[in-house]
């Protein structure tokens, strides 16, 4: 025979169950008890705890979970602390992800929203990785900053509770550019100056030519050589006998002067006259 639940007992009823169903829904999975299942990823299992992303991991529904072995966690393991953080949360995945899903993507490239992006510390595409598959098959990650290589391969499905929680294997870390603060924030570059109009220079002035020396005539060349001109015979003349005026120079176009045999007739006619007045006065003073 049932009893009736007192009224006054039946408020603490619904309040264990509400906080029952809260529990087991926030509860649905452990990611410290999952991975603990599995040795050789040991030191990523202990990071996730010491970075405190275990308990922001299973305080979501959903969730991928993007898991590294422990040969090849790289140099995260010597990081600072804040560093180690903000590259694991962005190998968190904020959806559900398994091996069927993922080749369904294919022929596509697909962003994936990261929990580093939910922290709102992320830096332009930092908290976002691009999924593909390559020409082989493989399924690759990388990190969505422009110019970061997608090269980080899915090696398979660590374990899985569907659609809470799927934990993948890749082969190396994801590091966005710039995720432990050596990013540089990238500037436009400054107006480049104008360079100033080269002054004009005129051209430098012809070196004046040289002219070569004219070859000098050969003894043989009659063409070149200047003819002397045959030398007037001198008459038997006294010796105060006035010479001949020198001819005027004379314009091209007058005529040249008498030859020499015109000069040779004048001559013996002035020598003839002469014999003639001398023989004249000797037979008039006798």
């Amino acid at each position: 025979m049932s009893h009736p639940i007192s009224p006054s007992v039946a408020p603490l009823f619904i309040v264990s169950a509400v906080l029952l169903l809260s529990t087991t829904t926030t509860s649905a999975f452990n990611i410290t008890r999952l991975l603990g299942q599995y040795p050789d990823f040991s030191e990523f299992n202990s990071l996730l705890s010491k970075t405190h992303l275990a308990a922001e991991i299973n305080s979501r529904k959903t969730i991928t979970v993007l898991a590294l072995t422990n040969g090849r966690l790289g140099d995260i393991s010597g990081k600072p602390e804040d560093v180690q953080k903000r590259i694991l949360s962005n190998h968190v995945v904020l959806d559900y992800y398994d091996l069927l899903k993922l080749n369904k993507l294919k022929d596509t490239k697909t962003v994936l929203t990261t929990l580093f992006q939910a922290t709102g510390i992320a830096n332009e595409q930092q908290g976002f990785l691009n999924v593909v598959h390559s020409k082989d098959g493989s399924i690759l990650f990388g990190s969505a900053m422009r110019g970061a290589p997608i090269d980080a391969k899915l090696e398979g499905s660590v374990a899985s509770q569907p659609y809470n929680i799927s934990v993948l294997s890749v082969s190396h870390p994801i590091i966005a550019p710039g995720i432990d603060g050596t990013l540089t924030p990238v500037s436009a570059p400054p107006p480049k100056a104008t360079a100033p109009a080269a002054d004009k220079v005129p051209p430098p002035a012809a070196s004046p030519v040289e002219e070569e020396p004219a070859d000098a005539p050969t003894a043989d060349s009659d063409a070149d050589a200047p003819v002397p001109a045959p030398a007037p015979a001198v008459a038997d003349a006294p010796a105060d006998a006035p010479s001949p005026d020198a001819p005027a120079d004379a314009d091209d176009n007058q005529s040249s002067p008498p030859t020499n045999a015109a000069g040779k007739q004048i001559v013996s006619g002035v020598s003839l006259g002469l014999m003639v007045a001398l023989v004249s006065s000797f037979l008039a003073a006798h």
